[in-house]
């Protein structure tokens, strides 16, 4: 039981590609009732319409399940994994529904589905809503390494707060790093891009076709020989990600070259726009820890060649700790900046 403000609560819910998370925010008691669901998406599920149908269930069952608790005037605001336009509706959404023409209007849906007012918002803006609480400087650059690739900035001296105008701000996982003819296809159907090569879903990819490549070497990888991984089941969850935390040389060879260009990437936005603090958070990421973190900012001062940021790069780049519900979060702290009249 929530015994916050109930008068100023909403229903929050965070998308990834592969979990549902949902709570209760009120600004007196932040998140309550948390429930965490796998739910289907385009990779595991034969039909679009079948995983939309499955989404709006899940965030529709749970709405019923705490409405006693909470009243009918409290929205609904979900964070969601792609570009969002400035009426909430999606644009994309390529690491839930991978190439799909068109993607349902899901603040409407619900709308209809529950009678409370929905607001749908990026994840990453709603990562960098609740990191600027806690941050503790003026601009700062949210990357998620996670089943997709994104970023946003945040700057307190700009009227948005968060920069996610227009809708692709912030969406380098649709860069393109890699213009060879085998370049790994994008879950949005394009080759080459960051995030088919960076992401969590990318490293596993690279993971598999490396060992197809060189069974040799991943026969003696700890992905093998402790965990049990096969070329073709290896994955971040069971094998890659425990055998790097154990530094297995395999598994972190694979990870570092996955993040060669995500490096690049990061550095040219932090001289671009001069940022300064890189806050880096998602689930790939942050299963890694320390280790994902010593990679990435190896891999950023190695390709920083210039002075004056060179010796910068260990006290730039940091993991969001404690921030696994960072996105979840954010969607609360959106909706009392809604609620005060701010946005």
């Amino acid at each position: 039981m929530n015994n916050g403000c109930p008068e100023r609560q909403a229903l929050v819910f965070d998308l990834g590609g592969t979990y549902l998370r949902c709570g209760i925010w009120d600004p007196c008691a932040g998140v309550s009732s948390l429930r965490r669901s796998r739910i289907d998406n385009f990779l595991n599920s034969g039909c679009l319409n079948t995983v939309w149908d499955n989404l709006l269930r899940h965030i529709e069952d749970y709405t019923l399940s705490v409405s006693q608790s909470v009243p009918l005037e409290a929205p609904i605001v979900i964070s969601f994994p792609g570009p969002i336009d400035k009426q909430h509706k999606i644009l994309g959404a390529p690491t839930f529904l991978g190439q799909a023409d068109t993607v349902p209007d899901l603040a409407d849906s619900l709308q209809q589905r529950t009678g409370r007012k929905t607001y749908v918002l990026n994840d990453i803006s709603a990562a960098a809503w609740h990191l600027s609480l806690t941050a503790g400087t003026s601009r700062f650059l949210v990357v998620t390494v996670s089943s997709g690739i994104g970023s946003k900035i945040f700057d307190a001296s700009h009227p948005l707060g968060v920069m996610d105008a227009p809708a692709w701000a912030g969406e380098i996982g649709h860069l393109v790093v890699d213009e060879s003819p085998e370049a790994p296809w994008c879950d949005c159907g394009e080759r080459g891009h960051l995030g088919a090569l960076s992401s969590g879903r990318g490293i596993e990819r690279a993971a598999r076709l490396y060992a197809r490549e060189n069974p040799g070497e991943f026969s003696r990888s700890s992905c093998a020989t402790r965990f049990g991984a096969t070329a073709s089941t290896v994955d971040n969850e069971a094998h890659l990600v425990p055998a790097a935390r154990l530094g297995d040389e395999w598994s972190l060879n694979v990870i570092r070259h996955a993040t060669r260009p995500l490096a690049r990437v990061i550095l040219a936005i932090v001289v671009a726009a001069g940022i300064e603090r890189v806050i880096v958070i998602g689930g790939f990421a942050l299963s890694l820890g320390p280790v994902y973190l010593r990679i990435l900012r190896e891999e950023v001062a190695a390709n920083c060649r210039y002075g004056i940021l060179r010796h910068k790069v260990d006290s730039l780049l940091e993991l969001g700790s404690g921030c696994e519900d960072a996105c979840l979060l954010g969607a609360g702290a959106y909706a009392q900046r809604m609620m005060e009249g701010c946005l």
